[in-house]
């Protein structure tokens, strides 16, 4: 979770708690080690001239008496020197090297020296000057070797440390907002458990946890929808249900009707007679058949392995394929087929788009009198496929039902090819266009206010 996102809101906030806490540890460092610097060196090299005056005017009387202040303080003793660097106590080489030119010059003007800077853990070397032309008074000035400077280590401690408790301060910040947004996150699952499917979280301006709100609220509006698809298509099947059942009663009463009257009067009725009972005994079975294969491919639409078709499929192929089926089927209708455009590609299911073109076709060749014309067109976002027929059209409870079960059942063409239509062709039609997010519409043709055919087409979304 601590990545770069985390800095981005509270960028100001966590440079200026860093940056407070860097100026108290320089200041602390500081304060802390002022009196070790070396601008300080000079000071102590002062005082001893002062004391060396105050003994007694004549430095070599003065010398004895700073030598044994000196070391009742635990400080470095002292000694007088000439130019030569030669001590004019013991009259040993004390200097490693004589005074220079420039060196007795700023003498004159400063009163001391240092001959080299501090150099761990050996102190400096000061010369200052006495009352008495070329006399010199030699010190070692700054703490005992044993005693390294405590500076460096104060200010690294002091940094560390502050830097640190800024890092701190600025973690537990930015994680009592992560606690602010666990609480709002709480909630809103609680709201969604309760079945407040419209709860959402809410997105703040520069949010390091934007990304991560934005796919919650779209998994939480997914959900929302697919429930109401649930709804929406539990009631549609229990009203398809309902519908069925009803339509279910009719035939069976007459199906054991037409048995009874086999089975009592049989003897009695005719040959012919008994040949009429027994084709209607054996259209009632073909009604229940297709009725029972539309129920189980309903039933089966639903399933991830048909919703959830990944398959690339050419529709002007598939339109081919049927076409070449009902041209053997219904050799006395003539087939048009009108292309507009290039790439006809859709993802979805081959099975489920054989299908709804199979049933469109048939609904079109059971009512036309002469003609189908089916034209593939494709725009910039979708693609249509629409089949008109020069039948006697849609009436306006038939454009109404259209993709709703049926009142009844109708038998549809002529005694050469007559069929059953149980009323859920269309049903069927508009739940797989709706699979492939499509859309089936209806609609008659008309000329000179006339009706001279009927029109339907399906649309798809592009892949």
């Amino acid at each position: 979770m601590i990545t770069k996102p985390l800095f981005r809101k509270n960028y100001i906030i966590f440079a200026s708690i860093v940056l407070v806490f860097i100026v108290v540890a320089i200041s602390a460092s500081w304060i802390l080690t002022s009196f070790e610097r070396d601008r300080m060196f000079m000071g102590p090299a002062a005082m001893n001239q002062t004391l060396l005056k105050a003994f007694d005017e004549d430095p070599f009387k003065a010398i004895v008496k700073l030598n044994d202040f000196s070391k009742k303080s635990g400080l470095e003793g002292h000694d007088l020197v000439d130019a030569q660097g030669i001590s004019l106590l013991s009259g040993k080489k004390v200097l490693p090297r004589s005074l220079s030119a420039d060196q007795l010059s700023q003498l004159q003007k400063e009163s001391m020296i240092s001959l080299g800077k501090q150099s761990f853990p050996a102190p400096p070397l000061v010369i200052s000057k006495t009352n008495k032309d070329g006399v010199f008074l030699y010190s070692r000035i700054g703490p005992p070797g044993r005693k390294p400077p405590i500076g460096p280590f104060v200010t690294l401690l002091a940094l560390i440390t502050c830097v640190l408790i800024s890092i701190g301060v600025a973690l537990f910040y930015q994680f009592s907002k992560y606690r602010e947004r666990s609480v709002e996150a709480l909630a809103v699952l609680s709201a969604l458990r309760e079945g407040n499917l419209s709860a959402r979280l809410p997105q703040k301006k520069f949010d390091e946890l934007s990304p991560l709100i934005e796919a919650f609220n779209q998994m939480a509006g997914d959900l929302e929808l697919m429930v109401d698809q649930l709804r929406k298509a539990d009631t549609t099947r229990r009203q398809l249900l309902q519908d069925l059942a009803h339509d279910l009663r009719t035939p069976l009463t007459s199906l054991r009707t037409f048995l009874e009257t086999l089975q009592i009067s049989g003897q009695k009725l005719s040959e012919e007679k008994r040949q009429e009972v027994l084709s209607l005994c054996f259209s009632e079975v073909q009604y229940f058949g297709k009725l029972v294969e539309d129920l189980l491919f309903l039933a089966q639409i639903t399933e991830p392995k048909y919703s959830l078709g990944t398959e690339r499929i050419d529709l002007r192929d598939k339109v081919t394929e049927q076409l070449i089926v009902f041209k053997e089927r219904s050799p006395h209708i003539r087939y048009e087929v009108v292309t507009r455009g290039n790439n006809f590609e859709i993802m979805g299911s081959s099975k489920l788009l054989d299908r709804l073109l199979r049933n469109a076709f048939e609904n079109s060749s059971s009512f036309t009198k002469s003609k189908i014309s089916v034209e593939i067109s494709e725009s910039e976002n979708q693609i249509s496929v629409s089949l008109l027929d020069d039948g006697p059209g849609f009436t306006a409870k038939a454009l109404s039902e259209f993709g709703h079960k049926k009142a009844s059942r109708v038998l549809i063409g002529d005694s050469a090819s007559q069929r059953i239509s149980v009323g859920i062709g269309s049903v069927i039609m508009k739940e797989i266009a709706q699979l492939h997010s499509g859309t089936l519409s209806a609609e008659n043709i008309y000329s000179d206010n006339l009706v001279v055919g009927a029109k339907v087409s399906v649309s798809f979304k592009k892949s």
